[in-house]
């Protein structure tokens, strides 16, 4: 399960584990295409945050589909 928010400079997506075994994981999608991805750690009490770039996350998601190699995602731009 997952939730989207659409914020004025940002877009916020948390996923939720269905087994509530993993604390929920957070994502911003910044405007100048910084995303953000954020879990809390219940052992450090604390944020573990990872930062990369848009065609970084693309690469994560376009790597699901992928056989064992290196490829390169390409991002139609639309409008």
């Amino acid at each position: 399960m997952f939730t989207v928010e659409l914020e004025e400079d940002h877009s916020r997506i948390v996923s939720m584990d269905e087994k509530a075994e993993h604390e929920d994981i957070e994502m911003y999608l910044e405007e100048d295409r910084t995303v953000y991805v954020r879990q809390y750690c219940e052992e450090l009490k604390e944020f573990q945050l990872l930062i990369m770039s848009y065609q970084q996350l693309t690469d994560l998601f376009a790597s699901l589909q992928s056989p064992e190699g290196m490829h390169e995602a390409i991002i139609d731009k639309v409008g």
